[in-house]
C-alpha cells in the first residue's frame, strides 16, 4: 500500500495543529511499514523535521513566500510523482484543487467547518468554501476528527454518512517529554494555548480575567503560542490595566509540557471547534480544564471539566471564583482525565486510518 501526501498544509503552517496531525500520522504509518511520501518543492513546516528525509521531499524555507507560483510548482511535482509511482491513495492535506487522480483513490481529513459556520469572521470564507467544493468533488472518503465535524460536513456539503469515518487525534505526542517539572514558574497562573483568532473567543476571556479581582490578584494569565500579541490585543490588555498580569510566550513541546504541569488550569473559551487538541494535552499532564459547554468539548472531557457558557461573562467569573481554589475537586477531575487521555493515541489514529485506506483499495 503506497500513500502520497501533498504539501498544501506544510506550505501554510509552520507548526500548527493540522500539520502536526499529518506528521504524527505519517510517523505511525512508517512504523507500520506503510510506504508513504510527502511531496513538495518548498515548504515552511517545522514538524516535517521529525521525519527522515527518506519520507518527504522539499526544501524548508523559514521565510516562505506565499505566492501562486510556488503552489503551482508543489502541485505539479505532486501530480508528477503520483503519475510515475504506483500510488494507491492520495491523502490531501488541505483542500487542494487540481490534483490529478486517474485511478487513484483520494482521502481528505476535515478538521472543522469554521468558515461555513462563521463566514462573517473571515474575509476569505467564500474563497475557501469554493476550494473545498472543488476538492470534495472527486474525494472517495472523508475522515472527520470528531462527531461534531462529521455532522457539520453532512449539513453543509450533503456528504453521505457512509463516506465519512470519525477518527480522533492522538494525545501522546508528548511521550518522551519529561513529565517532571524542569523549572519552577514563580507565580500561579491560568494557561491559554494556541491561536486567539475570532471563534477562539479570546477577547471574552480577557474581559473576564480583568473583571474578577479575586482571580487576577492571585493568578497570572500565560498565553502559550499563537504568536505575539497583536496591536489590538496589546491595546485591550493595556486598557484593562492587565499588562503586568497577562503574558504571551512561544516555545517547544518541552516548554509547553512544563506549563501544563504547573498551571492552575487550562482555560478554553472557544465558541466552536472541530476538535480540541489542547484539552487532550492538558489531560495528559493532569492539568485541570475550564472550557466552553460546546458538544465537541463534552465528547472529549465528559464530566471531567468545569464548563461555562462562552457567551456569558458572569458564568465564567462565577465558575472560576468558585472552583479554581477547590484543589481537591480539580485534582480529582484531573486524575480522571489522565486515565481518559489514554484512549487518544496516535497508534489508534493510525490503525483506523489504515483501515480507511485498505477499504478503498
Amino acid at each position: 500500500m503506497k500513500i502520497s501526501f501533498n504539501s498544501t498544509i506544510f506550505s501554510k503552517e509552520k507548526n500548527g495543529g493540522i500539520s502536526r496531525y499529518f506528521v504524527y500520522l505519517a510517523k505511525k504509518l512508517i512504523e507500520n511499514k506503510v510506504d508513504i511520501k510527502i511531496i513538495s518543492v518548498l515548504h515552511k513546516n517545522k514538524f516535517l523535521k521529525l521525519l527522515s528525509k527518506k519520507y518527504y521531499e522539499g526544501l524548508y524555507l523559514s521565510n516562505y513566500p506565499s505566492i501562486k507560483l510556488i503552489e503551482n510548482l508543489n502541485l505539479g511535482k505532486f501530480n508528477s510523482y503520483n503519475e510515475k509511482h504506483s500510488v494507491d491513495i492520495i491523502h490531501d492535506t488541505y483542500y487542494t484543487p487540481g490534483i490529478i487522480k486517474k485511478n487513484i483513490k483520494k482521502v481528505i481529513t476535515v478538521h472543522d467547518l469554521i468558515h461555513e459556520k462563521f463566514k462573517y469572521f473571515y474575509r476569505n470564507s467564500e474563497e475557501l468554501i469554493s476550494l473545498k467544493q472543488k476538492a470534495f468533488k472527486d474525494c472517495d472518503h472523508f475522515i472527520c476528527v470528531s462527531n461534531n465535524t462529521k455532522e457539520d460536513l453532512k449539513e453543509f456539503y450533503n456528504i453521505s454518512s457512509d463516506k465519512i469515518t470519525v477518527i480522533n487525534h492522538g494525545a501522546d505526542h508528548f511521550v518522551g517529554t519529561n513529565s517532571q517539572i524542569d523549572f519552577q514558574i514563580s507565580s500561579p497562573f491560568l494557561l491559554y494555548v494556541g491561536n486567539r483568532e475570532r471563534y477562539k473567543n479570546f477577547d471574552f476571556f480577557l474581559k473576564v480575567f480583568a473583571k474578577t479581582n479575586r482571580i487576577n490578584q492571585e493568578l497570572k494569565l500565560i498565553c502559550f503560542g499563537g504568536g505575539k500579541f497583536n496591536k489590538k490585543e496589546r491595546r485591550m490588555i493595556s486598557d484593562l490595566s492587565m499588562s503586568k498580569k497577562i503574558f504571551q510566550i512561544n516555545g517547544d513541546d518541552k516548554l509547553l509540557a512544563n506549563h501544563y504541569l504547573q498551571a492552575s488550569a487550562l482555560v478554553v473559551p472557544s465558541v466552536y471547534e472541530g476538535f480540541g487538541l489542547p484539552l487532550l494535552e492538558a489531560m495528559r499532564f493532569s492539568c485541570p480544564i475550564f472550557c466552553s459547554d460546546i458538544e465537541v468539548f463534552k465528547d472529549i472531557c465528559g464530566d471531567n471539566a468545569v464548563y461555562f457558557s462562552p457567551y456569558k461573562e458572569m458564568d465564567l467569573i462565577e465558575k472560576l471564583e468558585k472552583e479554581i481554589f477547590n484543589t481537591t475537586m480539580l485534582k480529582d477531575i484531573a486524575s480522571k482525565n489522565l486515565i481518559k487521555s489514554n484512549n487518544y493515541s496516535w497508534d489508534k489514529t493510525c490503525l483506523k486510518t489504515m483501515n480507511v485506506y485498505k477499504n478503498l483499495i
